[in-house]
């Protein structure tokens, strides 16, 4: 009776101490171009925050498979919110490579000559059908505006998918950074031209 006693107390306890996976967070690795830009803009512009889907609104991190399936990682997750972390990006870009004369984030409350809406149409990485291959896809849709007129001057699209570079949460996460490093290159070069 007392053996019995004891491995049901043990059974007990054990049960109360069951630990889970730790949750691994991953932030957003962005390489900025090194490349200097010319540009003689005068005018100030201000970052509004980033249009996004319902998912990248969440720290909890998807990713599809084929064409109609869409998981979520269950020990993964952001660090912080990615529709934050893109507009961050841009505002870095923008206060570094000195493209514009003032460059103002979305809460500032001061008036600027333009501003650069950012819609994000596509951030996520993909699989195929056997989970054999993994890429990811990026697609960001940029508009500048007058801010006086509230016309709009001009809007692009840029897109990129790089391939990641191991079949999980971390090779999608590096994809990601390097697919919005290039759109930030691009749009850097958009931007030079169009605030001529």
């Amino acid at each position: 009776m007392k053996y019995i006693l004891v491995i049901l107390i043990s059974f007990l306890v054990s049960g109360c101490f069951v630990t889970q996976p730790p949750i691994t967070e991953y932030m957003l690795n962005v390489k900025l171009p090194k490349q200097n830009f010319k540009s003689d803009c005068k005018r100030s512009i201000k970052i509004s925050k980033c249009f996004v889907n319902a998912k990248l609104k969440t720290l909890n991190m998807n990713y599809a498979q084929g064409d109609k399936k869409v998981y979520m990682y269950s020990q993964s997750m952001w660090a912080e919110l990615p529709s934050e972390a893109i507009t961050a990006k841009i505002v870095k870009l923008l206060q570094d490579k000195k493209l514009f004369k003032i460059v103002q984030t979305s809460k500032s409350r001061g008036i600027t000559d333009l501003i650069l809406e950012t819609n994000v149409d596509d951030f996520m990485q993909y699989f195929d059908n056997d989970l054999k291959i993994s890429y990811v896809k990026v697609s960001i849709t940029f508009t500048l505006i007058d801010a006086k007129t509230n016309k709009l001057i001009a809007s692009k699209n840029f897109k990129s998918n790089v391939m990641s570079s191991s079949l999980d949460a971390l090779g999608g996460v590096d994809a990601l950074g390097k697919a919005l490093s290039n759109i930030l290159l691009e749009n850097s070069i958009w931007l030079t031209k169009v605030c001529r």
